[in-house]
């Protein structure tokens, strides 16, 4: 299958990101780089609430009902989400309406009525969004690491807000704070899939966002990091959670691409080491895997797994002693890395299938390198790793 997307930069900052490909549907995405990372404490949860607001309803459709037939009938979906650095507009449609969707998110976007009877009721919509993070015990696991390593607020006050906080956020403010945060400089967007006609497809996307404002908007991407021994375990706890993690060393440009695959391929070898001691000649978990936590700027990523309380001593003494074992003894041979190589090639074609992995990756890649996403240039250069530099890096 092809993958040749277009990148376009409109006059006003926009970034637009245009992928035929031979399917029967469009997935658009509209993505903003702004997240709950760069609220102030009074205003922690309000980008969250300002994506549920923006789903409520416009005058032409005024409420789900209305929403949910215009879907139906044009054979569609939406959806949105918030993330630490992001607030994201997206969804499916049958490709001979994919203006009805572009239409649709511009229309939220610009005029949502953000009515306070509206408002109220996800008041407490969203308390009860925050009762159930608290409840998570992977939130709070998440909440627990943020807190200790990156000395944030909770994951979940950060990213919902407080009660009293959710509680205060009115028609007003949503308003004000949107109008400093949606910029079509900080605007990418994304569409993938069947795009018979790429420049009217363009000039509608430009028509219909042409009501964003052209301003710079900061984005807080600072990230302080304590390195920690720590633990929250409580006696009642039939399983311990453990994250053992490090630094990531390479750098964050496109320069940096190979030597982190290099490294990628290395946390892969021997991960897939720890899994088979701890879990298949010693039945001490379930599994183990790789795992990243931070943000684009910064990561520390290393394995996870859990066990029970009375294991924890030996599962951890394990992973020390054969990561160590790994490092200094075995090292990585050339069918080795053939065989992950060829691993890959399953996933590699799941992704050139699939129209919603090429969108958000299209996204993600050029917010993160200002460049387009060159799917096969990139996967030779992985291709190209060696032996010696998988051990070197």
């Amino acid at each position: 299958m092809k993958f040749e997307p277009q990148l376009h930069k409109l006059s006003n900052g926009l970034t637009v990101i245009l992928d035929p490909m031979d399917l029967e549907t469009v997935n658009f995405k509209v993505l903003f780089c702004t997240g709950s990372r760069d609220e102030k404490p009074n205003e922690y949860g309000l980008t969250h609430f300002c994506e549920h607001m923006l789903c409520k309803g416009t005058k032409r459709l005024p409420d789900k009902k209305s929403i949910d037939d215009y879907f139906d009938y044009y054979s569609g979906s939406r959806n949105a989400s918030t993330g630490n650095a992001q607030l994201s507009f997206y969804g499916r449609i049958i490709a001979e309406n994919t203006e009805k969707l572009v239409d649709f998110i511009g229309d939220q976007l610009q005029n949502s009525l953000f009515d306070p009877k509206k408002i109220d009721i996800e008041h407490g919509v969203v308390c009860d969004e925050l009762r159930r993070a608290l409840d998570n015990p992977f939130r709070q696991y998440d909440d627990f690491l943020s807190k200790t390593l990156f000395n944030y607020a909770t994951f979940s006050t950060r990213g919902l807000g407080t009660f009293e906080l959710i509680n205060s956020f009115n028609r007003e403010q949503i308003i004000k704070f949107l109008s400093h945060r949606l910029s079509a400089k900080n605007c990418i967007i994304c569409a993938s899939g069947k795009i018979n006609d790429t420049d009217k497809l363009l000039k509608y996307i430009e028509k219909t966002f042409a009501f964003l404002p052209s301003m710079d908007v900061p984005e807080n991407d600072a990230i302080e990091y304590t390195p920690a021994i720590a633990h929250n375990s409580k006696p009642d706890n039939t399983n311990v959670k453990i994250r053992i993690l490090f630094t990531d060393k390479c750098g964050n440009d496109y320069e940096d691409l190979y030597q982190s695959h290099c490294i990628a391929v290395f946390e892969h070898y021997i991960t897939r080491e720890l899994n088979r001691v701890i879990r298949h000649e010693n039945g001490l978990a379930y599994g183990l895997g790789c795992v990243g936590f931070g943000n684009e700027r910064f990561m520390v990523n290393g394995f996870a797994t859990e066990t029970s309380s009375a294991n924890v001593e030996k599962c951890v003494a394990l992973m020390a002693q054969n990561a160590h074992r790994v490092y200094t003894e075995n090292k990585i041979n050339a069918d080795d890395l053939d065989r992950m190589c060829r691993s890959k090639k399953l996933s590699r074609a799941d992704f050139l299938e699939s129209a919603g992995a090429r969108c958000d990756k299209l996204i993600s890649f050029y917010r993160q390198y200002n460049r387009l996403y060159d799917f096969y240039g990139i996967n030779e250069l992985y291709d190209s790793a060696t032996v010696d530099d998988v051990i070197k890096y």
